[in-house]
């Protein structure tokens, strides 16, 4: 695991009911590229127990800028069989999955559309983080404090 999968999920987890933790995710492929909610959505099947869940997708230390970023993405968990996967495309094998639900919690509870909502992503360079949106196409930078979960949505509540 990496350091700052594990500094990640050190400096989340204050701030979230469930655990955050890394998990083991299956990449399938076969969605669409840059719809990686509505690929997790259209996987869901109640009779056979397929779940939409949220969370973080850590990808490695990035030595020339000298950070590691940090997308927010959703994947799907098989409930019966305990097990992950992520149709969504074009994806690192070497990035790592968190798992945080507190993500969809809140989001689903706030906002019509949590998705839309959710920060894009968020850069961690030296202990500090900070929360990149995607507005428009146009990236945004705000630095944040904590990984407090409503300081992780565009739109306070």
């Amino acid at each position: 695991m990496y350091k700052a999968t594990r500094d990640f999920i050190r400096d989340r987890q204050p701030f979230a009911k469930f655990a955050v933790k890394p998990v083991e995710v299956r990449q399938l492929g076969g969605g669409e590229e840059g719809s990686r909610y509505m690929n997790a959505h259209r996987c869901i099947d109640r009779e056979r127990n397929i779940k939409i869940v949220s969370g973080w997708l850590v990808k490695p230390y990035d030595k020339v800028l000298k950070r590691t970023e940090i997308l927010q993405h959703w994947w799907n968990v098989d409930a019966s069989a305990k097990t992950y996967f992520d149709v969504s495309p074009q994806l690192g094998r070497d990035w790592e999955y968190v798992l945080d639900m507190d993500i969809a919690e809140y989001g689903i509870s706030h906002f019509a559309d949590p998705a839309d909502n959710v920060c894009h992503a968020i850069q961690m360079s030296d202990g500090k983080y900070t929360m990149v949106d995607r507005i428009f196409g146009e990236l945004f930078y705000k630095p944040i404090e904590t990984l407090e979960t409503t300081a992780l949505f565009k739109k306070p509540v």
